[in-house]
């Protein structure tokens, strides 16, 4: 139902990254041939909030990884990004193909900045929709390794739309460079 939105807001720095509640653990980010892999999750916050009348709003998305594994000393990291986009609960976009840019500021000072797509967006039998961007490392640590971002991000609420909007959303996400 707004899986477009959230890939956006993920995908294209706009994938709208929606969550909460009960959500599926992600899957294991340590995996032994990757240069990177963390842990973590991914906030979104809207202003004005999403209603279920398409508007303009400023949605600023920020990843936090708390449990990372590398090759150069990285523990955890940050990455925020912002987009304007005209949006609502019920809007319906197709998120494939769309991409973002966010910059990562590690543990150690340093960076990485990557170019995502989104490449899959897979609906969950539980409601959540699992939403995946690949790309490439543009600048700085891991540059010229691909890079695989998953987000898992439940429906909106229709009560919370309907009444005074969805705010905020978070739900887990991984990050890998290989």
């Amino acid at each position: 139902m707004f899986a477009g939105i959230r890939s956006r807001t993920l995908g294209i720095t706009a994938t709208f990254t929606l969550a909460c509640g009960s959500l599926l653990a992600p899957a294991t980010a340590h995996a032994d041939a990757s240069l990177l892999s963390c842990i973590g999750s991914q906030t979104v916050t809207y202003d004005p909030p999403l209603t279920n009348t398409a508007k303009s709003t400023k949605v600023t998305i920020t990843e936090v990884y708390t449990s990372c594994k590398d090759t150069a000393g990285i523990t955890s990291g940050k990455g925020t990004f912002h987009v304007t986009e005209t949006a609502s609960c019920t809007s319906l976009n197709n998120p494939l193909g769309t991409q973002d840019q966010p910059t990562y500021q590690w543990n150690n000072d340093k960076r990485s900045t990557v170019l995502f797509k989104v490449t899959s967006v897979v609906r969950l039998g539980n409601g959540t929709s699992q939403i995946t961007a690949a790309g490439t490392v543009t600048q700085g640590f891991g540059k010229g390794s691909v890079a695989t971002r998953t987000v898992t991000l439940p429906d909106l609420s229709p009560t919370a739309c309907s009444g005074k909007g969805v705010s905020s959303q978070s739900g887990p996400a991984t990050l890998t460079f290989a």
